[in-house]
């Protein structure tokens, strides 16, 4: 058939253009950078102040504007209510002494992770061009949080690194998360962010047999409440699409 075909060359010829987010719904992979304040509530209000969140997502956005995407995020703070987990290593003068005889410096910080699927829905009723609008995001996934001791210089034996974990009230369990906000990208796909209010409640339970303060476990079931601020930089990975064709 190639030797009957050879007479006719077939030459085609593409235009390439990116796409067009102006004036059409398009369907593109995104990924962001995001970061919140978060107040507690429930169980968490008790043992914690309010933290940072850290968070990076990838995911993909429908021409129907459905997205779809998996996150992490990484929890941190530095304000811990719950600070008798030490009190027994405490003097009458509330220090505790190391293992030169000095007063041993540590400190107490939140740490934890959240793990996320989460399918959220555009609605472009404001912004430059039919992919901004209002966001609501629904979630759900995994959390875990806990008590971080940093005994700094590791002078103090009772919190040497080994010993840490009966210390650190670590809890986990799954999560349910909700986001109200504002996603804009650009026409000239240059500037790319969201803003809102995110919701998080944690059904967790604590994971320790033991803690040393409590001389027992930390094992009890518990209702983890956050809300906060988040502010996310959205980097679209944008494809070049043919359109028009030269046929010859």
């Amino acid at each position: 058939m190639i030797k009957y075909l050879s007479p006719f060359l077939l030459f085609v010829s593409f235009h390439f253009t990116a796409q067009n987010i102006r004036d059409s719904c398009i369907s593109v992979p995104l990924f962001s950078f995001s970061y919140a304040h978060q107040f507690p509530s429930g169980e968490l209000k008790k043992r914690f102040g309010s933290n940072n969140n850290i968070g990076f997502s990838g995911g993909y956005k429908f021409k129907s504007n459905w997205i779809i995407e998996l996150s992490t995020d990484f929890i941190f703070g530095t304000n811990v209510k719950d600070t008798s987990i030490v009190d027994h290593l405490q003097n009458n003068q509330n220090w505790i002494i190391n293992q030169l005889g000095e007063e041993g410096i540590i400190l107490v910080q939140q740490r934890g992770q959240i793990f996320s699927l989460k399918t959220s829905k555009l609605f472009d009723v404001i912004g430059p061009n039919r992919n901004s609008g209002i966001l609501i995001k629904l979630g759900a996934g995994w959390i875990r949080h806990k008590i971080r001791v940093d005994n700094q210089y590791n002078r103090i034996p009772q919190l040497n690194q080994s010993n840490l974990i009966y210390y650190d009230r670590l809890c986990s369990g799954i999560q349910l998360s909700q986001f109200v906000g504002y996603q804009h990208m650009s026409n000239n796909r240059l500037k790319n962010f969201y803003v809102g209010v995110d919701f998080l409640q944690g059904f967790t339970k604590g994971r320790r047999d033991y803690q040393i303060d409590l001389m027992g476990p930390a094992i009890e079931n518990r209702v983890d409440l956050l809300w906060g601020i988040k502010f996310g930089w959205i980097v679209p990975v944008f494809r070049q699409v043919p359109n028009e064709f030269y046929l010859n």
